[in-house]
């Protein structure tokens, strides 16, 4: 049998870290991110209604949507493709700011995206999500509750090896800045645990979870300090939370 052609694709979880490739020297068309688009996502956070929406629209494409973008596009240079990595990186890897709430007229006050795997669909799929609101940036991993049969992997992977769990959420958890954060309902109402530090134990919550955060903030002013070097942070965070999509998805951890 020939070896496997060199521009064949691999499906991500195969994808060991200590396989990964970053190029010395990033190619970047991402220019950072500007005061205009924080202040335009302020005015969505204090108004989020469809109203306030169209009035910001040329802000939303200039300042938000292009450059996300070109941040996006960045990433597919400088990761996914010296990588080899199977991802879907144009379709509906965006999220959208108006809110999908049976015509209530709602708007959120962030965006993000998420490449996937091809045979699924982004809220299908474990994602590592890139966002940007009024706070700033984030980077980090979810599994959630559209992708029900993951969710059920990835609680069961943890139940089945907490330690080697905790061995990957810990080390983050140690460093400023990072969150494992769960979400689920409780009586009707949502609700959301945020864990700052390392823990000497899986939390009860994640067993009820249906959304499951290993997360870093950026502040906002960090942000904008960052410029175009956001892109080296981000990549350099995708590769802290690597071996927890993993642990999520590889064969070898079932």
């Amino acid at each position: 049998m020939s070896d496997e052609p060199s521009t064949a694709a691999i499906n991500p979880p195969r994808k060991s870290l200590d396989a990964m490739r970053r190029p010395e020297s990033l190619d970047r068309s991402f220019e950072g991110w500007s005061e205009k688009v924080f202040a335009m996502l302020d005015r969505l956070r204090a108004e989020p209604h469809i109203d306030q929406y169209k009035k910001e629209k040329p802000g939303v494409t200039d300042h938000l949507k292009d450059p996300f973008r070109r941040y996006r596009d960045d990433l597919v240079v400088n990761w996914v493709l010296p990588n080899r990595l199977g991802f879907e990186t144009e379709k509906y890897v965006f999220s959208r700011l108006l809110k999908n709430d049976f015509g209530a007229g709602g708007c959120n006050d962030n965006l993000w995206m998420s490449f996937y795997r091809p045979e699924t669909r982004r809220l299908e799929d474990v994602q590592i999500t890139h966002r940007v609101s009024p706070d700033g940036f984030a980077v980090g991993i979810y599994v959630g509750s559209h992708a029900t049969d993951l969710l059920a992997q990835a609680k069961s992977r943890i139940q089945g090896a907490p330690s080697t769990y905790l061995d990957l959420v810990n080390p983050l958890l140690q460093r400023k800045d990072w969150r494992l954060q769960t979400h689920g309902r409780s009586g009707g109402s949502k609700t959301k645990t945020d864990f700052e530090a390392p823990i000497d134990h899986v939390p009860d919550s994640v067993d009820g979870a249906n959304g499951i955060h290993v997360r870093h903030y950026i502040g906002r002013e960090e942000t904008l300090d960052l410029g175009a070097e956001l892109v080296d942070r981000a990549l350099d965070l995708v590769l802290d939370v690597w071996p927890i999509y993993r642990f999520y998805l590889a064969d070898e951890f079932a």
